[in-house]
């Protein structure tokens, strides 16, 4: 299972360089002084994450490494100061696998699989350039493990929130990439009789089409 995950990541990677590797190059056609702003409101995101190794921060789970696919639309709300836009944000999450060391089992290696939703986000980006177009993001939602989680007195319902910092390339007329950081919390919120949590540090690779 371990070594079909970090396939399923690798194989994600090769799908997103092909197809900027077959892209045409003349898809944005514009003078090289020219300004582009953005003349789209909806965007659609696929993402994927890992995490090498959680912190105790929030959560007081450690040692765990985690992996994170990432469905998401996103939907222009206004234009704010300083040319800033705001965005709402929201997503279904069909993949998340955690490999940590379960605490009631003698800090056991377990692996656990999980997918939910997040309804509720928002993200502020401002457009300098077709390279430089820097963005923060935070979203919440639910998660739906298959196991109690992370201890036996979790739940396997639990609930996430995550804050994101990244950077948007523009690709062409209507996909561009984005690569950042994600902090990115779960736990059950005090519902089960144990609330370890769990806080991971993503780095993840977003590819956008509008």
């Amino acid at each position: 299972m371990k070594y079909f995950s970090r396939l399923s990541f690798v194989l994600i990677f090769i799908i997103v360089f092909t197809f900027i590797s077959i892209s045409p190059s003349n898809a944005v056609a514009q003078d090289k002084n020219s300004v582009v702003t953005e003349h789209f409101d909806n965007r659609y995101t696929f993402w994927g994450g890992y995490s090498a190794q959680s912190v105790r921060f929030l959560g007081k789970t450690r040692n765990s490494q985690t992996q994170i696919l990432r469905i998401g639309f996103q939907k222009y709300i206004k234009e704010l100061n300083n040319g800033f836009s705001l965005w709402y944000s929201a997503g279904i999450i069909p993949y998340l696998h955690f490999d940590y060391p379960k605490r009631d089992a003698n800090d056991r290696r377990t692996t656990s699989n999980g997918f939910g939703f997040s309804p509720a986000g928002f993200l502020v980006k401002k457009y300098h350039s077709k390279w430089i177009t820097p963005f923060t993001q935070t979203t919440g939602g639910i998660i739906l493990m298959d196991e109690y989680f992370p201890t036996d007195k979790g739940r396997k319902l639990n609930f996430t929130f995550d804050i994101t910092v990244g950077n948007i390339f523009t690709l062409n007329s209507f996909s561009d990439l984005s690569l950042g950081y994600k902090f990115h919390h779960i736990s059950n919120a005090q519902t089960g009789s144990e609330n370890p949590g769990l806080d991971s540090n993503f780095l993840f690779l977003t590819l956008s089409f509008h």
